[in-house]
């Protein structure tokens, strides 16, 4: 089946017709099992991704019950008001062609003090949105609490400015361990693969008529998404481990060496363990 935004959104809620020519094939399978087309459910994201807030600031300090002799502290630092992690940044004339990623969902709770909902943290692996603002290619999960103390947990995908969905037939539980790929064909098309390992489910996306991407940049992100106009309240969470970060360009390859580490003063930190893992941590 082929989905585009308009069949999922509606043609009326699509801003821009160029946003509703996006289309997507989705394949999935089971503990190596197809799963029937009739199966595979996607949902608009309720939540809105955002652009990366630029600033600089200094590195934090190491996690607690780590050791900061291991990490590495030549890492450029900045600051923003949605994104901690890491991202890596590659010369528009050497373009990323793939980005991977493994990590685990973590466990979510509501952050002491604060009394605001809906509180959310998105962990999600992408191509640009730093240096290059028109477009951003992103796959994850997010975990969403609400004012009754509820706690969803998703799988989800967006290809900014285009809306975001979540694969509700997708399962994901804290702990849960997932990889993902983002193999790029063109700066227009591209094929997502989101494999749950813990559980044996995974989702391969063929997309076409996407946002242009320059794809000079690599992402590893906790994020604070929108919702609405505003920033959702960030909840506190264990610590989010991005392991095998690495990208291929045209020439050579790219990991999270030296990448950017960007941070959330005060609720999130994020810091380079060695050549192809980085950690993002709740204060």
């Amino acid at each position: 089946m082929r989905w585009t935004l308009a069949t999922l959104l509606g043609s009326a809620l699509v801003a821009h017709q160029a946003l509703a020519d996006l289309s997507f094939t989705v394949e999935a399978t089971r503990k190596g099992v197809r799963i029937p087309q009739s199966e595979i459910k996607l949902v608009p994201f309720e939540f809105g991704r955002s652009r990366i807030g630029h600033g600089h600031g200094t590195p934090p300090p190491g996690p607690p019950g780590r050791s900061s002799s291991k990490m590495r502290r030549a890492n450029p630092s900045a600051t923003s008001a949605n994104w901690c992690g890491s991202v890596n940044t590659t010369p528009s004339n050497n373009p990323i062609k793939v980005v991977h990623g493994a990590f685990q969902h973590p466990t979510c709770s509501p952050r002491a003090g604060v009394t605001t909902f809906p509180q959310a943290a998105a962990n999600w692996v992408g191509i640009d949105g730093d240096s290059w603002t028109s477009a951003l290619l992103q796959s994850g999960t997010v975990c969403k609490i609400s004012s009754n103390g509820a706690i969803v947990h998703e799988v989800w995908w967006q290809w900014v400015p285009s809306a975001a969905f979540t694969i509700s037939s997708m399962p994901v539980q804290p702990d849960d361990w997932f990889d993902i790929t983002i193999n790029t064909t063109s700066t227009t098309a591209a094929q997502v693969t989101i494999i749950n390992l813990s559980q044996g489910h995974s989702y391969t996306l063929s997309i076409t008529n996407g946002p242009t991407l320059a794809r000079v940049n690599a992402d590893w992100v906790v994020e604070r998404p929108y919702y609405g106009s505003g920033l959702v309240s960030f909840p506190s969470f264990t610590d989010v481990w991005f392991d095998e970060a690495w990208a291929t360009r045209t020439t050579g390859s790219l990991g999270i060496l030296g990448a950017k580490q960007f941070q959330i003063p005060g609720l999130c930190a994020s810091q380079e363990w060695d050549d192809t893992h980085e950690v993002s941590w709740s204060l």
